[in-house]
């Protein structure tokens, strides 16, 4: 018999990307949470992680225990929410720039549905400034909104703080001439991190240009993917095919990304409540860095 129990410290040790931010999200010792997997490995009798360099990464046998390991808890979770008849099963909304879809979504609704998988979540896109009002007008249960360069969003509770970074191609970026203004891919006139980019850039007296503006990261990642322009980002948001080029092209400095919850007006439900302990959860073990994915060096820190 497997133990779910172990089965969970694994599956934080993936989704975590190392053993340290696995044992913060299982609330157990390191050591303890090695251990589990030293038993789980003598159980299946295979290596589920195999060392490389200072860290490990999966085996293939870790892999393939992956998507069993998912199925397994998500029925243990259905089983106590059927017979214990306290389990959450209502519905909640949850609003959220698509900036942080890559590296905070994914792994926020695995640990939720996990833990209430009779939930229905809905997820919405939209600019700050929008699911502010949003969830003011009662339309979304809770956000994930960001501000910068010292704005203030009322009754947002801080969750991470993030330098912003000039974001290019990870294999090439425009190529700037004397005198030629910088192509930029940004966001609206709305945008704080376009108002902290352009405000920079003015205070430098460098010229620019708007080579794509659009509310969609997915719109702007393959032009700048491509080379052909920069945006901004803090370096959370990035992907494996964008580099931060602060240095790389000599651009001013710009200001802190202030990452922050809001929750609806009035008493919150059980469902928000818990959705909002998870999305706590990750940003804290997340720290600003993109989540490991299964075939992603795993760090022994």
């Amino acid at each position: 018999m497997l133990d779910t129990d172990q089965l969970r410290s694994f599956l934080a040790i993936v989704d975590s990307g190392s053993f340290t931010r696995a044992a913060e999200r299982v609330n157990k010792t390191q050591s303890a949470v090695s251990m589990q997997i030293r038993r789980l490995e003598e159980q299946l009798g295979r290596a589920l992680f195999m060392k490389q360099g200072r860290g490990v990464r999966l085996s293939q046998d870790g892999e393939r225990l992956v998507d069993h390991a998912r199925e397994m808890l998500r029925v243990e979770a259905a089983a106590l929410a059927a017979i214990s008849g306290k389990a959450l099963a209502g519905r909640v909304v949850l609003g959220l720039p698509d900036d942080y879809v890559d590296w905070l979504l994914a792994d926020v609704v695995q640990q939720f549905l996990a833990s209430h998988p009779l939930v229905e979540l809905s997820i919405v896109c939209d600019h700050s400034v929008r699911l502010v009002d949003r969830v003011a007008a009662r339309e979304l249960d809770l956000a994930v909104i960001t501000a910068s360069g010292g704005e203030v969003v009322p009754h947002a509770e801080p969750l991470s703080r993030q330098r912003l970074s000039w974001i290019g191609g990870a294999r090439c970026v425009p190529k700037l001439r004397d005198g030629a203004p910088l192509p930029l891919a940004l966001d609206g006139p709305t945008c704080c991190w376009r108002r902290a980019a352009v405000a920079a850039l003015d205070e430098a007296g460098m010229k620019y240009r708007f080579v794509v503006l659009s509310r969609s990261l997915s719109a702007i990642a393959p032009i700048v993917q491509a080379g052909l322009a920069l945006t901004v980002l803090p370096a959370g948001a990035l992907n494996g095919d964008m580099r931060i080029v602060d240095a790389e092209l000599d651009l001013p400095e710009l200001p802190w990304a202030e990452i922050g919850l809001i929750m609806r007006p009035g008493a919150a439900s059980r469902e928000s409540q818990a959705l909002a302990d998870v999305i706590r959860r990750v940003t804290r073990a997340a720290r600003g860095e993109a989540v490991a994915g299964p075939a992603q060096r795993v760090a022994a820190e």
